[in-house]
């Protein structure tokens, strides 16, 4: 029973909504009978843990609405210690990746990764294995014949949870540029707002990756 339970499902903990349904995409994609429980906060997490213990894998960021730093990973080992854990933030410090690391977290992603790299991840966390139809790279993807080279770049930066202010600091662009490209590529994806325009891409690549090679 307890196997069972374990590998109901995969437990996303994040507060912010892009990057929690770009991380459910993602297991979706590596195992879509796989069920993903969405934790906005570390209290929610711990309760989602109480009744469910040990779910195969556990994703969760370091800034939280009530937790901030390494915190974040001493409880959720605590409360599943079974369960493998893989933080997933924009932090890149090496102290704090050492930190979680020593607190047993099984791996470390900044959110600017890859998200071909994600998903090889979670796929060899979960123990799926990667279907004979998947395409090499993720910049074949559907998504890339849509947009500009500059529109998928904001796209992906958006999709790790980044405003506007920062994503224009990130690629030396104009707050005013970012306003453009993501008026532009709402249009092209058919979105209504960015959150439908992250699941738009993620949808993409996702069919982009089921279709045969040829």
């Amino acid at each position: 029973m307890q196997e069972e339970r374990r590998a109901s499902f995969v437990l996303i903990v994040e507060d912010h909504p892009l990057v929690a349904d770009s991380l459910r995409a993602c297991v979706r994609d590596c195992d879509a009978g796989l069920r993903t429980d969405i934790a906005e906060s570390l209290g929610m997490a711990l309760r989602i843990l109480a009744r469910r213990p040990a779910p195969l894998l556990i994703i969760s960021d370091l800034t939280l609405p009530d937790s901030n730093g390494i915190e974040a990973v001493r409880r959720l080992r605590e409360a599943a210690p079974q369960s493998p854990v893989l933080v997933f933030t924009a932090l890149d410090d090496p102290v704090l990746r050492r930190e979680a690391k020593d607190l047993g977290a099984i791996g470390y992603l900044i959110k600017n990764t890859a998200s071909k790299t994600l998903r090889d991840e979670i796929r060899a966390l979960i123990g799926a294995h990667p279907s004979e139809n998947c395409v090499a790279s993720e910049r074949t993807d559907l998504a890339s014949r849509v947009l500009t080279p500059r529109q998928l770049g904001v796209l992906e930066e958006l999709a790790a949870g980044r405003s506007n202010k920062e994503i224009a600091v990130r690629m030396n662009i104009s707050d005013e540029t970012v306003g453009s490209h993501m008026k532009e590529i709402l249009g092209r994806l058919g979105a209504r707002n960015r959150t439908e325009a992250v699941v738009r891409y993620f949808q993409m690549s996702n069919e982009a990756h089921a279709r045969p090679k040829r």
